[in-house]
């Protein structure tokens, strides 16, 4: 398929396709002529961008972890587990953070309410 159906069936532009390639998240197209040609393989890759990207991963992310990979037929179940894997133990950290500044923010409510010489006025 030519880059404009490729484009309808991912929801994405020419300009992303390019910018995908050139910082190597989809492999080179073959050629036909003067027209990149796709097949099915890369439309998949693009949906595991896009959703993985829903998810918070940005392209450099991306990128990083499929550098050294073979991605010619598309991103392999290892890099996504790896990712998922580090984006998970990322919001556990962040999760763990929010916990503690919630319990600060618990102490501090009970401080102004009850022990601060009743000065809290509703």
């Amino acid at each position: 398929m030519y880059i404009g159906e490729f484009c309808k069936l991912t929801a994405v532009t020419p300009t992303t396709i390019r910018l995908y390639e050139s910082i190597g998240l989809l492999p080179p197209a073959q050629r036909r002529g003067n027209y990149r040609v796709y097949d099915t393989t890369y439309v998949e890759t693009v949906k595991q961008i896009k959703i993985a990207q829903q998810f918070g991963f940005t392209l450099t992310e991306l990128k990083q972890m499929c550098d050294g990979e073979n991605i010619k037929r598309g991103l392999p179940a290892k890099v996504i587990l790896r990712a998922i894997d580090s984006k998970r133990a990322e919001i556990a950290k962040q999760l763990e953070q929010l916990k503690q500044r919630d319990a600060g923010l618990a102490d501090l409510q009970h401080y102004l309410q009850n022990e601060a010489c009743n000065t809290v006025s509703e």
